[in-house]
């Protein structure tokens, strides 16, 4: 009834667009038509749509519009995107914040879409396996990126040794950040890591 109520007060509306729609955390039929989807997931690594347009403007809006109620149905896509990925895999790892960035978000964009992935399918969540102890900013060039986030990440807590880790990123670009956290948790003995993300950036 709560609910109701609110949705009344405050009509749900498209995050992309702000057409009204019928109910929080969705996109409009419109917006939904403009989705790229990514064609290019691979059993070692997957990704639902292209970061572009309505993508793009769908992840901004998880990352720094407050939109948390989004994560569950990206989480679906993901969950579809990356069937072949999590295969036979026994956790997520998704990739944390620093802890000075995340006091500003709020929450870890990273672990709402894993929590929805794990919902889906079953596979288990830990967010605290890797751990961001080095503060990063955006850097323009490739080698910059795979210089940047060197030493960013250490081993936290949870068992990796002879597993399947899936890392769960919110976009992956460069690749950098998943090399990064996939020599952390082989070094902690994982036996296979893989890579699950919302977007995937593709150059024209």
């Amino acid at each position: 009834m709560f609910e109701t109520l609110l949705n009344l007060l405050f009509p749900p509306v498209c995050p992309v667009c702000g057409k009204r729609i019928g109910q929080a955390g969705a996109l409009c039929a419109d917006c939904y038509a403009k989705l790229k989807f990514y064609a290019g997931s691979t059993p070692q690594a997957a990704a639902a749509v292209v970061y572009g347009d309505v993508g793009k403007q769908l992840l901004l809006a998880l990352k720094y519009g407050d939109a948390a109620e989004l994560a569950p149905m990206m989480g679906k896509m993901m969950a579809r995107a990356g069937r072949d990925v999590l295969n036979g895999a026994d956790m997520l790892v998704s990739v944390p914040l620093h802890r000075r960035r995340l006091f500003a978000r709020k929450y870890n964009q990273a672990a709402l879409l894993a929590d929805a992935v794990s919902k889906e399918t079953g596979v288990k969540h830990n967010q605290f396996v890797l751990k961001r102890v080095k503060m990063t900013a955006k850097q323009s060039s490739r080698s910059k990126r795979f210089e940047n986030v060197r030493h960013a990440f250490e081993y936290g807590q949870g068992d990796v040794k002879g597993k399947i880790a899936v890392v769960v990123d919110d976009v992956t670009t460069t690749g950098a950040t998943f090399n990064a956290c996939a020599a952390v948790l082989r070094a902690a003995g994982a036996k296979e890591v893989r890579l699950l993300t919302f977007a995937k950036a593709v150059r024209d």
